[in-house]
């Protein structure tokens, strides 16, 4: 399941959320640790929470997950809001926030206006893909933590545009011009310089659909080469995302092209955000999930926050008989009233995963490894490893 970051502002709440999700044998969890371009773990490159404010600096939220997850046996993700990064009124106080230090950096709307808050469309301030700066600063932050935590998987989140009306600053434009030229005619070409005088969205306009899949290459350039230095780095590291599951929505408005990521190996794993209530019609969003993963996992959302026990157990049968290799509840805070009660957590498990089951591993670090050993050692009959149930995420 996933576990926001309003759950890891101290010590306390952290073990309580590990207690609970082993007593109830969910085997994975994804915790949130840079949520709005700061950080709830030692960054090199974002500055500390304000959430974690009235802690001590010796406190790290991502490294006692970690060793409290492992200790128990579960498989600890590190979740990671990928280019949304504020949504209060007022900026940051933190003064090397990447708001305060480049608001260039942020999506640009038809008008070239930008956005810090939530509206219909956005959720608040995103950074620019289509900008390299963005894209290797996103890089750096996601491999310092593949670097220094013994992690078992990063988890992109928001790794999209927000919505079709971005992105659209003059740095944009020339980008797409200068990707596009080689593509097309003279002739096209010429003809949309002219249109150029009074419009400045003259080329997306004469070229929408190679807009799309211009905007799609930005978010997947960013996806795959911090996926494929995050396996260099860490060999057997598991690579997710929560993505929008209506794939048409996904790719075309966000830029998510998540079918594609699946197939071509730049993901391990997608997690649909199949968030509805309506059981059979978020049943055809994981159907047509597992259709197009290329045989890669599954792992399905439960919009858990929104629904009784009895229709996130339902969910979760449907899934399995439709293929799906987990699921992943959103989320661990809204379940348990951020952590005040077992009640939610105890019918799932009964009901869905009613035996402990190791972790779902697909790979293990030495020091899990180690760990792993001499728990087995210490007990009657270690059990088989076999997958039940597996985390998703946000946005």
């Amino acid at each position: 399941m996933w576990i926001v970051r309003d759950s890891l502002t101290s010590p306390e709440k952290i073990h309580n959320a590990i207690a609970l999700a082993s007593r109830n044998h969910f085997n994975a969890v994804f915790v949130q640790v840079r949520g709005r371009g700061d950080a709830f773990y030692n960054s090199r490159y974002e500055p500390r929470s304000e959430q974690l404010d009235g802690q001590p600096a010796s406190f790290d939220p991502l490294a006692v997950a970690i060793t409290e997850g492992h200790k128990a046996g579960i498989e600890v993700h590190a979740w990671m809001n990928t280019f949304f990064v504020w949504h209060k009124p007022r900026h940051p106080y933190a003064l090397g926030h990447i708001i305060n230090q480049h608001p260039e950096w942020l999506v640009q709307d038809r008008d070239g206006n930008v956005t810090i808050t939530e509206k219909h469309d956005v959720e608040g301030a995103f950074l620019d893909p289509a900008l390299p700066e963005v894209r290797e600063y996103t890089k750096n932050v996601f491999l310092d933590v593949v670097n220094h935590y013994d992690i078992d998987g990063i988890h992109f989140d928001y790794c999209r545009f927000p919505s079709e009306r971005f992105s659209f600053s003059r740095r944009d434009l020339t980008a797409f011009r200068e990707w596009l030229l080689p593509q097309i005619t003279p002739n096209d070409a010429a003809y949309a310089d002219s249109r150029m005088g009074g419009n400045r969205l003259a080329w997306y306009g004469c070229f929408p659909d190679h807009w799309r899949t211009w905007r799609q290459s930005l978010v997947t350039e960013t996806v795959k080469s911090i996926s494929d230095e995050a396996h260099r780095i860490r060999p057997g590291i598991v690579v997710s995302a929560a993505v929008f599951p209506i794939y048409r929505v996904a790719s075309q408005d966000k830029g998510q092209a998540w079918h594609e990521w699946l197939q071509t190996g730049v993901l391990d794993a997608a997690c649909p955000m199949t968030y509805g209530k309506a059981t059979e019609a978020v049943g055809a969003q994981i159907r047509d999930a597992v259709a197009n993963s290329g045989g890669k996992p599954i792992i399905a959302g439960v919009g858990a926050w929104q629904m009784p026990a009895r229709s996130a157990i339902a969910k979760g049968i449907v899934y399995r008989q439709l293929g799906a290799a987990g699921i992943n509840f959103f989320s661990y805070d809204g379940m348990t009233r951020d952590g005040r009660s077992e009640e939610y957590l105890a019918r799932v498990g009964h009901a869905l995963f009613p035996t402990a089951a190791p972790v779902p591993l697909w790979h293990k670090s030495p020091a899990r490894v180690a760990n792993d050993s001499a728990q087995a050692a210490g007990s009657e009959a270690p059990p088989t490893p076999t997958v039940t149930n597996r985390p998703a995420a946000g946005g």
